[in-house]
């Protein structure tokens, strides 16, 4: 009778080896600032994520008013990265017609079929996640990691968190993150008030926003 194969160290290392967990936080980026990197960060280290990446939306299907080209978006969020453990993706930059959050984490689980990937939302999405494009194959192909603000009400939002569990089978994990929240409009319009933003972004950021003359009235 042949005798089995034995295994070796380096296979039974890959068999019981987990997938490699990649966590993703998306958005306009209109601009970038320092809260978007402090939750990429915190994020990963709470959910023990291999990597996280900002991602830039190319052409966003809900928002264009007011938008910075996207070259430009993905040049201030590659500043805002630099000397952290946040990488930044520039997948939807490259990509022509509109970014669709479905359509996209398809081609990354295509690319790399042995990576989980963990789609990052704010509170206030997760209610808006059943109006995305093809949203219950979205549920199919990536987890979602929620953050939510201190004043968020966590029993409505657990409730929802449980509804689209039940109904769709989604996987959304509530971040235990609640610090620097900083928002994008506001920046928006301190810039157009002609105001500082100073510790809101660094010091390059606040720098290629005047140069370019991003945000002010035409």
């Amino acid at each position: 009778m042949e005798r089995p194969q034995s295994i070796t160290i380096e296979q039974n290392v890959r068999l019981f080896a987990r997938p490699k967990r990649v966590g993703i936080l998306g958005g306009t980026f209109n601009p970038p600032h320092n809260g978007h990197v402090d939750m990429a960060h915190q994020v990963k280290g709470e959910f023990s994520l291999d990597e996280v990446y900002l991602m830039p939306c190319g052409n966003p299907p809900h928002k264009s008013l007011g938008l910075a080209p996207k070259e430009m978006r993905l040049q201030m969020t590659r500043m805002c990265a630099a000397g952290t453990d946040v990488k930044v993706l520039d997948f939807e930059v490259r990509k022509k017609g509109c970014s669709y959050t479905v359509e996209t984490i398809a081609a990354l689980r295509e690319k790399n079929p042995q990576t989980d990937y963990y789609f990052i939302v704010g509170a206030d999405t997760v209610f808006e996640l059943c109006t995305w494009h093809d949203f219950e194959q979205l549920f199919k192909i990536t987890k979602f990691i929620c953050v939510r603000r201190q004043n968020n009400d966590i029993l409505k939002l657990s409730a929802e968190i449980s509804r689209l569990k039940w109904e769709y089978g989604a996987q959304v994990f509530l971040s235990e993150y609640t610090g620097l929240f900083v928002s994008s409009s506001y920046i928006r319009k301190r810039v157009k008030e002609g105001r500082s933003i100073e510790g809101l972004v660094p010091g390059n950021v606040e720098e290629y926003i005047i140069a370019n003359g991003l945000y002010r009235e035409p």
